[in-house]
């Protein structure tokens, strides 16, 4: 809807003339800024869309009574969305992944903001995809592009962290300094909105697994409606502060735990509270 002019009007009049409900749908943040606060401010409420978690997921296949265990790779491998997890052939799954993802890169991002080169916002959006769960640096990323030639400002490599942040085709999750309670400027992460463009783009089969399930969980938490923040607690990190109302969790990711291994339980030692388990 946001490529239509001047669509907000249309909608107010549609509102004003018919005693109905009215869903309009986007797909990116600019659907709900601009003059939408001139002509709707106060009259909408947003719902923002998730693909599918793994609880939906097995719903939609109906495999809700089997062993979720055993779905798990297949979720983590192609993701959530719906015209995704309805195909039964693994070629045509990537091609809607590859399709959906050049659509949402190149048409949203790159279209909206004119973008005529497209090169620095592509290797950027790699990067974040090959860094899932990792602390991200602007410094980084503009040295690792200029070392392959590419001319580029670290202001250029934060406006294009903006944009994917606001197509909704990553999330930007700040760090919280829990003890001093106040956020940290600069490094964040970044988690895409679906576990199947890691594998479609990155074309590698050996993708740290439990980066994707540290991705999982933190879109599990976005659809519980909780704020997440990354917990940094004196120099112990915790991957997620999960916060809604007065519910607070604090939670750490881990693929596998060795018999006797307390190293992910480690960082919840020195926190102020109790932390059930």
């Amino acid at each position: 809807m946001q490529e239509v002019s001047e669509w907000q009007k249309l909608i107010n009049g549609l509102r004003i003339a018919f005693d109905s409900d009215i869903y309009v749908t986007g797909s990116n943040a600019s659907l709900l800024s601009g003059e939408m606060a001139t002509y709707l401010t106060g009259r909408y409420v947003e719902i923002k869309m998730l693909p599918l978690t793994f609880k939906e997921f097995l719903h939609f296949k109906k495999l809700e009574n089997t062993d979720p265990a055993r779905h798990l790779s297949e979720y983590l491998e192609y993701g959530g969305f719906p015209s995704v997890v309805l195909q039964t052939n693994s070629q045509l799954k990537r091609d809607v992944l590859s399709g959906t993802y050049n659509s949402i890169l190149l048409r949203v991002v790159a279209g909206r903001a004119t973008i005529k080169n497209t090169e620095v916002l592509e290797r950027i959006a790699l990067y974040l995809l090959s860094n899932t769960g990792q602390l991200i640096s602007i410094n980084k990323i503009a040295n690792i592009l200029r070392s392959s030639g590419l001319k580029v400002s670290n202001n250029t490599i934060e406006n294009y962290l903006e944009l994917l942040h606001n197509a909704f085709l990553f999330y930007k999750v700040p760090r919280f300094d829990i003890r001093e309670k106040e956020y940290l400027r600069g490094q964040g992460k970044y988690y895409v909105v679906d576990l199947g463009f890691i594998r479609s783009q990155l074309q590698r089969k050996n993708i740290n697994r439990g980066s994707k399930i540290e991705n999982l969980v933190y879109l599990e938490l976005l659809s519980r409606g909780y704020e997440v923040f990354v917990g940094k607690y004196n120099d112990k990190e915790i991957d997620f502060v999960a916060q809604k109302d007065t519910d607070v969790k604090y939670i750490q990711v881990t693929d596998h735990i060795p018999e006797n291994s307390t190293r992910e339980s480690d960082n919840f030692s020195h926190l102020p509270l109790v932390i059930k388990r």
